[in-house]
């Protein structure tokens, strides 16, 4: 809701990157803290990547999209991270196998996006895809996209301070972000309103230095599939408050398709691992 409020005055890319140096710049004092390990040399390689990944290219998905469709849409579409992250989970975590309940959340959850974005693309195949269509799939992208980061994380941090770890994919992030705006967005206007700067300030405080510190904290505590619970309740605030504050619609389709998204993340989040794993 809120990348919606601060999109009225700035651009997506330029509105992007200024949050992730924002929040690039209040992390330093805590990354680089007295005390606080540095990363080696493959675990700075890890964090440019993941960086590239979740911060730069997931956020110019999320931002270019969010000019486009309801913010409600767009994060019942985003709620296909955690069935992203079983799937990729499986395949790159040597304790997160693929389970019966990891495959029906999937097929669930892709039915849901099947129900949601199905006549877009019937659509899209007689004419030009319309902004709803590609709306949707930059979020399913950005899921996707977050999804890979959240295992390589998982996968390469389990020593690396998550003040330090935020710094450095905030840094990367912003960098690419403001090479797409210098690139796509020569000349647009920066409107500095209230709505504007109070976007920014929210964005990068809460619900980018804070939050990806905690999430960057939790992830090598648990089982990948407890990451997926996220979503939910992200889900439920932000399709409420985009009704209640935006005044946003969600047709009968979309929410029949939502619903199946969310049967799917309930399953990927509630799966429970084997005996021998929980041992390990």
């Amino acid at each position: 809701m809120v990348i919606k409020i601060g999109l009225r005055d700035l651009p997506p890319f330029h509105f992007a990157a200024i949050r992730m140096a924002l929040a690039c710049l209040l992390m330093a004092p805590v990354a680089f803290a007295p005390g606080t390990r540095r990363p080696n040399r493959e675990e700075g390689v890890w964090i440019a990547v993941c960086g590239f990944l979740q911060i730069g290219v997931s956020y110019a998905f999320v931002f270019t999209a969010s000019q486009w469709i309801p913010s409600s849409l767009a994060a019942l579409l985003f709620c296909t991270f955690p069935i992203w992250v079983g799937l990729f989970g499986h395949w790159l975590l040597p304790h997160e196998p693929m389970t019966p309940r990891t495959v029906a959340a999937s097929a669930l959850g892709l039915a849901g996006v099947a129900v949601i974005q199905g006549p877009g693309i019937l659509e899209a195949m007689h004419a030009r895809p319309g902004p709803l269509l590609v709306g949707g799939l930059c979020v399913l992208g950005s899921a996707i996209v977050s999804a890979i980061a959240n295992v390589f994380n998982k996968k390469h941090f389990a020593f690396v301070s998550p003040y330090r770890n935020v710094w450095g994919q905030t840094l990367v992030g912003a960098g690419f972000l403001f090479a797409l705006a210098v690139f796509f967005e020569r000349g647009a206007p920066l409107r500095w309103t209230g709505g504007a700067l109070f976007a920014l300030a929210y964005l990068a405080i809460f619900g980018t230095a804070m939050s990806f510190a905690g999430l960057f904290w939790l992830i090598p505590r648990v089982p990948v599939a407890v990451i997926g619970t996220i979503p939910l309740s992200d889900t439920a605030i932000a399709v409420l408050l985009g009704v209640v504050i935006l005044g946003e619609t969600l047709s009968a389709r979309v929410l029949a398709g939502g619903l199946l998204i969310l049967l799917g993340v309930v399953l990927a989040a509630t799966a429970r691992r084997s005996p021998e794993v929980v041992a390990a």
